[in-house]
């Protein structure tokens, strides 16, 4: 199974959720392959350590046309079997196999 992470808030506060998920998803699972997506500026900020772990930049602005558009374009050119958002905002018309976390609902 192809999952895809999109891991563009790994660099923040709720990012360290995202990071210590990583952590151990490569600790307990060599069966899927799964692609992390980060922003540029992140991309040396976590380093895969397993071989099924590929890290691949996404730059697209949280909440604008480009996230809704481009995003949704690049997500259906990774053919993955699932993504998982690791925050709410995500494209709307996304149509593939998903899981959303939400940090935070006070």
């Amino acid at each position: 199974m192809h999952i895809v992470i999109d891991a563009r808030i790994i660099n923040s506060s709720t990012g360290r959720y995202v990071e210590r998920l990583l952590h151990y998803l490569q600790e307990v699972d060599d069966l899927n392959s799964y692609t992390v997506l980060v922003p540029s500026k992140d991309e040396h900020f976590w380093t895969p350590t397993a071989d099924n772990f590929i890290v691949k930049t996404a730059d697209f602005a949280n909440y604008s046309l480009a996230e809704q558009i481009g995003f949704k374009k690049f997500l259906d050119q990774l053919q993955p079997d699932l993504v998982h958002f690791c925050m709410p905002q995500q494209p709307v018309f996304y149509t593939g196999a998903k899981v959303t976390t939400f940090h935070d609902l006070t």
